[in-house]
């Protein structure tokens, strides 16, 4: 195959035309860290997140778990609102066009789907998106390390259909079947970009029925799960389609927990009209990332923000862009209480991909695009690495910088600096076009001791660069003392010597989790402790003593309270709990049968609980109270979390509680049968046990018509069907 390399081998730079340095500064310039010790948060990984794609070959799941990622979103894009969730495929819910009200004076317009010819071709190649391939790598990350991945999961708003009352059965199955794969389902994204009438539908054509849906789904989700949290996606800026969007969505705050928005600073995938890729505008993104928050949403809900999609980018993965899509890290990190998640689009995608795409021309001749192997890094990926290895599982350390601005609101050097395996690091840009000394205080005073300064430095704006995956993006500036200068265009990160620092455990360091005793008597309770940071730890449960560093689970307890304290050694710390290890119940309970439904009523035993039909597995469950479809003849199980719990088992019989009217009769009755049945057979006995009709009659209308006037007055015995014969007494006068 002839192949064309998009970005050309190991650390080639390509250079286009250098382009001029947009801002005017000092030729001179300089900065000072100022750290404040005292000061100190920890860092939210999940603002690390990222859109990641493909999991079905083994070559797409041996790049997901090298990339590891701190989060996956799916489906993402405006693909998710035509998930269709059974097939794993995406297809257009509704009709191909629609009627919407378009603006303040809602005028009627019509509108086609986006994107409808790649639904079409999605739903007619059956081309999937990937739940069984993410599934398996959820479960081998659980094996591996305890834990799956951190989920964003985004809601079709149009699978529920038109009755917005309807309790949003799909989108519950769905919940049931995403928790039977393993998965958490804890924040969930009702629809995607649904302000833009393109991607909402016949079935939500406007803001009223998107709230309607919106507000079913969301009492559906919470009533499975109280501590689910929905988001609704609001406008980052004006629309002309929908100008009252996000006024009209927080009318009413309580059915969502949280604000999706959408930032996309310089190419603008979702309108090229009204892209702005000067390179001023990603030197300058953090400001205009910010604003796209409080400019809007901010002005209608301080609820959080779930940035599930954001990029930078002015010309292609280039210095500028790369620096700019760092410095939104860095304010991000800044602005924590307003950033609770945030995705970058994507990791390895086409859109503002961390990897080198190529092209080849395949079988056919036709020109297609696809990742290059062996694996090499953009600068969106080398920035990236460099920004996840300082500010992932760091204590973030107060400081305030000084420094000259490029604009208002935009330093033209900024940092944060982080605690993290023992010393403190700086994580700093120079978005000047000019080597800068950088002077560090700590707690007021000059910082003098040895540091280690690496750096991705850049010779021009426009300068694009590919690395192998596996190599470090960095390159040694200095190891030593004395002065310390920034390159231009650089990312830079600094290890610092002897800074004097105590890291205080965050107030939610301790995560801890108890198990109950499985079944009476087996005295196998336990306690599980995760921590978010490193330290050596000590316990005492039941008068044992324990260590450890991160985590530990204590098993083989016996069922009651217990009181105990967890210091670290070396430090003058304790914080103390008191819990719970319940003891083990049998399932008990019942199930009642009412025409085609099972109604599953649980009184004890612990979940979550599995609900077992003809041997395969429907559901599994923590709620006590669960309806299902049944059919004559099924075997309903229901078994709890340990087999030693018991099980409920009931056979699904229609033909009980038949009745015959009127009864009695001249000779004359019809027998009620359920509807789903077309035939049955009745044998018809007297009081002496005889025979005396076996016949197969034809029911119409839920009934069976019989007539028995040409037989003696009595009392008569009808047996319906073959198997779990049902007995009908009737009575001739």
């Amino acid at each position: 195959m002839k192949i064309k390399v998009l970005l050309l081998f190991l650390i080639l730079i390509i250079q286009s035309n250098a382009q001029d340095y947009p801002f005017n500064l000092p030729d001179n310039i300089e900065a000072t860290l100022n750290l404040k010790t005292d000061s100190q948060e920890p860092f939210n990984n999940l603002l690390l997140g990222t859109n990641i794609h493909h999991f079905s070959t083994n070559q797409e799941k041996d790049f997901v778990k090298l990339f590891n990622p701190i989060s996956v979103r799916f489906p993402h894009g405006l693909w998710a609102n035509w998930y269709d969730w059974r097939r794993d495929v995406s297809r257009l819910f509704g009709e191909e066009k629609f009627e919407y009200k378009q603006g303040v004076d809602d005028t009627p317009r019509m509108k086609e789907v986006d994107f409808l010819a790649n639904l079409y071709i999605f739903d007619n190649n059956n081309i999937k998106v990937g739940i069984d391939g993410l599934t398996a790598l959820n479960s081998e990350r659980k094996s591996n390390t305890g834990k799956g991945f951190s989920m964003m999961w985004t809601f079709n708003m149009s699978a529920d259909g038109t009755d917005f009352n309807n309790g949003c059965q799909e989108s519950v199955a769905r919940y049931q079947d995403l928790i039977n794969r393993g998965f958490e389902v804890k924040d969930v994204e009702m629809g995607n970009e649904n302000f833009y009438p393109g991607q909402r539908s016949s079935i939500i054509p406007n803001a009223e029925d998107y709230i309607a849906r919106a507000k079913s789904m969301s009492a559906a989700l919470k009533e499975l799960d109280p501590n689910i949290r929905v988001s609704i996606p609001l406008l980052r800026r004006d629309s002309w389609a929908n100008p009252n969007w996000n006024s009209d969505l927080t009318v009413d705050q309580s059915y969502f927990d949280a604000v999706t928005i959408h930032t996309y600073v310089g190419s603008d995938p979702d309108d090229a009209s009204n892209s702005d890729e000067a390179f001023s505008t990603a030197l300058t993104a953090r400001k205009h990332l910010l604003a796209s928050i409080t400019d809007y949403p901010r002005k209608v809900t301080n609820k959080p923000i779930w940035l599930t999609e954001w990029g930078v980018k002015s010309g292609g993965p280039n210095a500028v862009s790369a620096l700019g899509a760092v410095d939104c890290f860095l304010m991000m990190s800044e602005n924590q209480d307003i950033f609770e998640r945030a995705n970058w689009f994507s990791t390895n995608g086409k859109l503002n991909s961390m990897l080198v795409w190529e092209e080849y021309i395949d079988g056919q001749g036709k020109i297609k695009e696809r990742i290059k192997y062996p694996l090499e890094k953009t600068l969106f990926g080398s920035a990236y690495e460099i920004t996840r290895s300082i500010l992932e599982n760091s204590t973030l350390i107060g400081s305030d910088m000084q420094s000259p601005n490029l604009i208002e609101g935009v330093k033209a050097v900024s940092a944060r600096v982080v605690w993290k395996d023992g010393k403190a690091t700086v994580l700093a840009l120079n978005l000047t076009d000019k080597d800068v000394v950088f002077n560090v205080s700590v707690d007021g005073g000059s910082f003098t001791d040895t540091y280690i300064h690496k750096a991705m430095a850049f010779s021009a704006v426009d300068e694009e660069r590919a690395v192998p995956y596996n190599d470090s993006p960095l390159s040694l500036i200095k190891e030593g003392t004395g002065q310390i200068i920034l390159p231009k265009l650089s990312i830079n990160t600094i290890a610092l010597s002897g800074v004097d620092f105590t890291e205080v455990l965050p107030s939610n360091n301790f995560n801890i989790e108890t198990i109950s005793e499985t079944c009476t008597g087996r005295n196998n309770g336990k306690l599980i402790i995760n921590t978010l940071r490193t330290r050596n730890y000590s316990v005492q449960i039941a008068g044992l003593d324990y260590s450890f560093t991160k985590d530990i689970t204590i098993e083989n307890l016996n069922p009651g309270n217990y009181s105990f304290c967890i210091t670290v050694d070396g430090e003058d710390f304790k914080q103390c709990f008191s819990l719970e290890i319940e003891s083990g119940n049998s399932i008990s309970g019942k199930i009642a049968q009412n025409k085609d439904k099972a109604t599953i009523t649980i009184e004890s035993g612990e979940g979550p609980y599995v609900v077992i039909k003809n041997g395969n597995l429907l559901m599994t469950t923590n709620q006590k109270y669960i309806e299902i479809d049944v059919a004559h003849g099924d075997e309903i199980d229901v078994k709890a979390k340990a087999d030693c719990q018991g099980k409920l088992s009931k056979k699904i019989n229609m033909l009980e509680n038949i009745l015959a009217y009127p009864n009695p009769s001249k000779g004359v009755f019809d027998i009620y049968i359920p509807n789903d049945f077309k035939e049955v057979s009745l044998h018809m006995f007297n009081v002496y046990g005889q025979l005396i009709s076996n016949q197969v009659h034809t029911v119409k209308e839920g009934r069976v018509h019989i007539d028995i006037s040409n037989k003696p007055a009595g009392i008569y015995f009808v047996k319906v069907g073959l198997e779990n014969k049902a007995t009908v007494k009737i009575i001739k006068q």
